[in-house]
């Protein structure tokens, strides 16, 4: 029996060509080759399994080769390249593992090698792998070769961490970038790896492995081996997701139907399907997060190329995001990111992912048939208080007490339907509350009815009233009463605040202090406007001046404004005389 060699050693790429997923950057380094423009350090950075040491090994091997190509490959028969070949290496050609010799004198021992010219051949390479794992005194120790090195050495530098090398490190090398393969070119990879070794993949079973994968070929091929092994040499559909552990897609298409149906009855028992068969409820909402993604940018044709599927998953994919509103995605999407990140802290972990599920699933219940937001429970309340005083005696203008003091009374036979007592509306649990299993429309649109209600109930403001203590000190309790959480500070600010009037049109406000007056001036058009509309006078007006008094009295010492209380209580003073109080 042949010795067995795993696929991703057995079909490593040897040329330039033969690397899969990065051709851009191996015609850089062709045209470097054949042009003779080699610098003396290179950077190879990208995540794990793109390429990066095959690359570095493929140019220390064609830059040493004596006959190259006229395309920028090694021959593969000249002594050089035979050497390499045999051994995966040649005695120019040397590789330092940089996470298990990281120290001082590794690098040290290094820079010493490097003294010594080639045996045979034009240049000596040293590949340092997973670089980014050099201690700082070692990266110090490697500058001034990296800056100065001998003309025939050349380093090549492996990293999955670029962030993690020192700048001055960055600043002496040529640096490349490499990028996640597609799952397009790991499908056609996987294909070709098995048509010669004799083994059946459906490509919908490569299609998942490639995307178990995550843009790494190395990862791929080692998924591709082990579902081969599990198969015995059928790759299918069915076998791959149950080797893999892996969550059906038509489960994400079957699950966003029943939130976009609004069935959370069914949802739920579809989850405590999925945790039955022993996977964990994060799977269930990174699956869903990445579903909701390709459905968003399936929505448009200008995102489409964003999305990384087949043509039949595209118009599937398509077909599902025409159903969806954008805002049900971007809520649906929110809610299972919040969920993913409290998903570890949380102590019921089932819990969390159902009631993700639930909010999902009413991600798009904000607005009503006719577009607009309806109104919130908390307007209602402030409307209550904002109800006009029933007792419309109080409520004459100043300028009546310029009447006669007798006057004949007129008892009217039947009180103004728009004066009797203002009935306050009742509220059914089940329009208030919204049950988790669709009910939440319902009792959004019971509660916009029942603010309209409360709004026609009120009436337009009797026109051209002019101000009392009654009314200011309602309207204004009013307006700062309904205002929401994003003007706390100045509902707080206005509670501490008693408007007094000056004249039948005029009222003034005094601050604590300057802070609390530039506020309200701020917020000045706003109260106006509300009480204008609420009297239906527009002559009125607003004036704000700094409680001196009030803003001294914070400012003062202790001592300070203890004699202070001294001078406005005589009794004070003659107890301080009998028991000689003091200040603790």
């Amino acid at each position: 029996m042949e010795d067995y060699i795993v696929s991703a050693r057995k079909y490593r790429p040897a040329t330039f060509d033969t690397v899969v997923g990065q051709g851009a950057l191996t015609a850089t380094l062709k045209n470097a080759i054949m042009q003779g423009k080699l610098a003396n350090t290179y950077l190879f950075c990208g995540p794990r399994g793109v390429g990066k040491t095959t690359c570095a090994r493929i140019f220390a091997k064609t830059i040493n080769c004596q006959n190259p190509g006229p395309d920028g490959e090694a021959c593969g028969e000249c002594e050089s390249c035979r050497s390499f070949n045999a051994e995966l290496r040649s005695y120019n050609v040397f590789e330092l593992d940089a996470a298990s010799n990281n120290s001082v004198d590794d690098i040290r021992t290094l820079t010493e090698q490097v003294r010594i010219p080639p045996m045979n051949g034009k240049y000596k390479v040293y590949i340092i792998d997973e670089v980014h794992m050099l201690s700082t005194a070692a990266f110090n120790a490697f500058l001034k070769t990296l800056e100065e090195p001998p003309r025939y050495a050349i380093f090549i530098l492996a990293t999955t961490e670029k962030h993690k090398i020192i700048p001055t490190i960055l600043s002496r090398c040529q640096i490349y970038d490499f990028n996640r393969i597609t799952d397009a070119d790991i499908v056609g990879h996987l294909k070709n790896v098995a048509q010669k070794e004799g083994i059946e993949a459906e490509d919908k079973a490569l299609a998942l492995i490639a995307r178990k994968s995550d843009g790494g070929m190395r990862d791929a091929l080692s998924i591709f081996d082990q579902t081969a092994s599990f198969t015995g040499g059928h790759v299918t559909y069915e076998k791959t997701l149950e080797n893999l552990g892996i969550i059906d897609t038509d489960c994400y298409f079957r699950l966003t139907d029943m939130l976009l149906e609004k069935r959370i009855p069914e949802s739920l028992l579809l989850l405590d399907g999925i945790l039955a068969k022993g996977f964990d409820g994060s799977h269930l909402i990174g699956g869903l997060m990445l579903h909701l993604r390709n459905l968003m940018v399936s929505r448009d044709e200008c995102t489409l190329p964003l999305l990384d599927a087949s043509a039949e998953m595209r118009q599937r994919y398509q077909a599902q995001a025409a159903k969806c509103k954008p805002k049900f995605l971007y809520r649906a999407m929110k809610v299972c990111n919040d969920c993913d990140l409290n998903y570890r802290a949380s102590k019921n972990k089932r819990l969390l992912v159902e009631l993700t599920l639930i909010q999902a699933a009413q991600a798009d219940e904000d607005d009503d048939s006719s577009g607009r937001k309806p109104k919130r429970l908390k307007p209602i309340f402030a409307l209550l208080k904002t109800a006009p005083v029933q007792n419309r005696q109080a409520e004459k203008p100043v300028a009546a007490a310029a009447e006669p003091a007798v006057q004949p009374v007129v008892q009217p036979a039947a009180q103004p339907a728009a004066q009797k007592k203002q009935a306050i509306p009742s509220f059914k649990a089940d329009n208030v509350f919204t049950s988790i299993f669709g009910n939440s429309n319902m009792a959004g649109r019971d509660r916009h009815e029942e603010s309209q209600k409360q709004e026609n109930a009120s009436g337009p403001a009797p026109a051209g009233k002019n101000l009392t203590d009654t009314l200011l000190q309602m309207n204004w309790t009013g307006f700062a009463s309904g205002l929401d959480r994003t003007d706390a500070p100045l509902k707080n600010r206005m509670a501490n605040c008693r408007p007094s009037i000056i004249s039948d049109t005029s009222f003034l406000v005094k601050a604590d202090n300057p802070m609390v007056a530039k506020e309200l001036e701020t917020a000045r058009p706003r109260i106006l406007a509300h009480i204008r509309k609420a009297l239906g006078n527009p002559a009125i007006s607003m004036e704000i001046e700094v409680d001196t008094e009030r803003h001294m009295e914070h400012i003062l010492t202790r001592d300070q404004l203890y004699e202070k209380m001294k001078k406005s209580c005589p009794a004070l003073v003659e107890l301080d005389t009998i028991f000689s109080l003091e200040l603790r």
